[in-house]
């Protein structure tokens, strides 16, 4: 089991213990299970919230699908070095949408919900990410099973094999690492049916660009919007970053 070795304020150690014991229990579980693709517990990817996560004003928590190439390590590690390298594999990071998109959203949640045009490419917010003169987010995939394929397709076989393995436990693994992670919000990429897995959820409000619904976490409703994936369509503004607005103007 791989555990972050990022460096965390003194006020987020709690959180973090907290979250790690759920993972040694998550894993620990997992070394009963034969999955698909003859993965096994030791592959499983972790992953939850960078430092000064919970500094922020608007804490969200952005929720994948599962991660790539990544099977040994973990997400948080190594998408920290990404982003004050700048690079993600091959692509710079402001042309990676996928991460560029989550920075620059989480920014503009943090800055007063500013304008789209008035905030800075991904690669400036990079800079300062994750300090505690910057902006920062948590994340989680649905799957925490690495697809290592080389196309890169969702591998809907495995991911809902990860799933339903936990479907009988007593409890949800899902709805535990959100409610240690305590977003204001969550921003999921086009997981539609999927979400389910989540826990207990009500629909507020279905649009062409995102669905509306609220997430029962520990005894509060979490505002979740379902939106297009973040890699899957040319980024717009109303594609992505006003329909969030929306949602936490009509139903925070």
């Amino acid at each position: 089991m791989n555990l972050t070795k990022l460096n965390f304020p003194d006020f987020e150690q709690a959180q973090l213990s907290s979250l790690n014991r759920l993972f040694s229990t998550w894993h620990e579980d997992a070394t009963q299970i034969s999955f698909d693709a003859d993965k096994s517990a030791d592959d499983m990817v972790f992953d939850g919230f960078f430092p000064y996560f919970s500094a922020q004003t608007c804490k969200i928590l952005f929720i994948g699908r599962e991660s790539l190439g990544l099977t040994g390590e973990h997400y948080l590690d190594l998408m920290h070095h990404c982003y004050k390298t700048g690079k993600i594999g091959e692509k710079g990071l402001n042309q990676s949408q996928f991460h560029a998109l989550m920075l620059r959203i989480a920014y503009g949640l943090n800055h007063n919900c500013c304008s789209w045009d008035d905030i800075p490419a991904a690669s400036e917010i990079a800079k300062t990410f994750a300090t505690a003169d910057g902006m920062s987010f948590a994340f989680m995939n649905l799957s925490k099973f690495s697809n290592e394929s080389d196309d890169y397709q969702a591998d809907w076989q495995l991911i809902d094999s990860f799933i339903n393995s936990f479907a009988k436990e007593k409890e949800n693994y899902f709805t535990k690492q959100i409610e240690i992670i305590n977003p204001d919000i969550i921003v999921t990429m086009n997981l539609e049916k999927r979400l389910k897995a989540l826990g207990e959820l009500s629909l507020l409000e279905y649009t062409p660009n995102a669905a509306y619904l609220r997430l029962k976490c520990a005894g509060r409703d979490v505002l979740l919007m379902d939106l297009h994936h973040f890699s899957a369509v040319k980024v717009r503004e109303e594609t992505f970053y006003r329909p969030i607005l929306n949602g936490i103007t009509l139903y925070r």
